[in-house]
């Protein structure tokens, strides 16, 4: 992980937006989100500046940031082990998650992002496939073509409102391919709930299970994502097991999603979760006495009912001295967080040069589709500050999409994705989107106008 966040701090790309984010303050997010219950996430119209200026396309690359997890169990030749590193890639994938509470811009129909870097051992890219429902599709493989490891799926956000909270449910199933072992992996992400709608400060968890299939020896890791607890205080808690295809727990898996990952000796993982419980039953005859949480990061202040507000959680700071058994093995730990981070939209390092490409980059790099994000004039607006005129552009971009929507329905054709197709995967036997393999030979000849 360090090796990582030198090679990021060292690549020559920036380390932040040209802006600082804007002061959101004397926003009311509720005015605009009680006028959207019942629709789907990517309808919802809502203030540019309650956006963050990169996609929903640029957003979910953050996800493969750690994929030398995959590298890693690549290397290991015990399918225990491949589990390990297989289930902390899986957390670790939603950790660039951490007080985002901004709204990546919705891609349009055609719209595509990679990110290569020389010094990142993956490639990846994606493209917005349909527009009715709205689904992203992505593929992320190992630098060699792949020939190592190959992770792919896509995502159909759904949300549902209530009058305390936004719970987000990003569908879509994920498929991991470790070649050198034919093993296939899947797993979906789990759900998130943005608690203080209405009154309050913002604050949210991920929670539920996530269940990772290995369906070439029926091996499984089984995630807990923990709802916060006042008893225990198990903000952002991940604990689980590895099952081995007799359905023994061989490993148990405990961390914070918004900090580590260990897997434990599973004799010594149930002495650990047993003496916690303990701990928890006594604490919990002490009142408990409220704390700022940090993944608070907005006010809404327009309905004066405090019914309505749900207290802010304690966040737990003793999972920075867990006192694990001996011999815990730390599979992945989190990058540190920039200190400035709260002023640029509470993006990380890598994040702040997603929407990067110079004149330098046009220059000695291979030419990008006129269809990647980067080259979003809203987005790109937004970036530099000028809010006006980013909204303005977004309006166009908008109306031209319904544009060219109207112009196909009349000439009665459907719109075919240029870089995905959707199959029927031979082992798990479910539709997913896969490479059609045509992207990295660059040829962008006929790539569709939609900017």
């Amino acid at each position: 992980m360090d090796k990582i966040y030198l090679k990021l701090q060292n690549n020559g790309r920036r380390t932040k937006l040209p802006v600082p984010m804007f002061d959101r303050s004397q926003i009311s997010i509720w005015s605009i989100l009680k006028q959207c219950i019942g629709k789907e996430l990517s309808k919802i119209t809502m203030p540019i500046v309650w956006n963050e200026p990169i996609s929903f396309l640029q957003r979910f690359a953050e996800n493969v940031l750690y994929s030398y997890l995959l590298d890693r169990a690549d290397e290991c030749t015990d399918p225990i082990m491949r589990m390990q590193y297989v289930a902390a890639f899986a957390v670790s994938s939603i950790s660039s998650n951490i007080d985002r509470l901004s709204k990546p811009f919705n891609p349009l129909l055609g719209e595509t992002y990679e990110f290569v870097q020389d010094d990142l051992p993956f490639r990846y890219m994606s493209e917005q496939v349909s527009h009715h429902p709205p689904v992203s599709a992505f593929t992320c493989e190992s630098k060699d073509n792949g020939d190592r490891w190959r992770f792919y799926g896509s995502i159909l956000p759904k949300a549902k409102f209530s009058v305390k909270n936004m719970e987000v449910n990003p569908k879509g199933l994920l498929t991991l391919e470790l070649k050198r072992y034919n093993e296939i992996y899947t797993w979906e992400t789990v759900t998130c709930t943005i608690h203080n709608i209405v009154v309050g400060r913002l604050w949210f968890e991920y929670h539920g299970t996530m269940e990772i299939i290995n369906h070439s020896n029926k091996i499984k890791a089984i995630l807990n994502f923990k709802p916060y607890s006042w008893s225990s205080k198990e903000l952002h808690k991940v604990e689980g097991y590895i099952y081995d295809s007799q359905k023994r727990k061989v490993r148990g898996l405990y961390g914070y999603w918004t900090d580590s990952l260990y897997s434990i000796d599973i004799d010594r993982f149930e002495i650990f979760l047993k003496q916690q419980k303990k701990e928890i039953k006594n604490s919990s005859k002490y009142p408990q006495q409220q704390q700022t949480m940090n993944s608070s990061t907005a006010t809404t202040n327009d309905i004066d009912n405090t019914d309505l507000d749900e207290e802010l959680p304690e966040d737990d700071p003793s999972h920075e001295q867990l006192n694990l058994p001996p011999n815990s093995l730390t599979l992945w730990r989190i990058m540190p967080k920039l200190e400035y981070a709260s002023q640029y939209y509470n993006f990380s390092l890598f994040t702040m040069a997603l929407n990067q490409w110079t004149e330098e980059d046009k220059k000695t790099r291979p030419p990008l589709p006129p269809t990647d994000s980067r080259s979003r004039p809203d987005i790109r607006k937004m970036e530099e500050g000028d809010i006006d005129l980013a909204g303005q552009e977004k309006d166009r971009l908008e109306e031209k999409q319904r544009a060219a929507r109207r112009a196909m329905e009349k000439r009665r054709e459907e719109w075919q994705p240029r870089w995905f197709r959707l199959i029927r995967h031979p082992v798990t036997g479910q539709d997913v989107w896969v490479s059609n393999e045509r992207y990295w030979q660059r040829n962008w000849a006929n790539c569709p106008d939609i900017y």
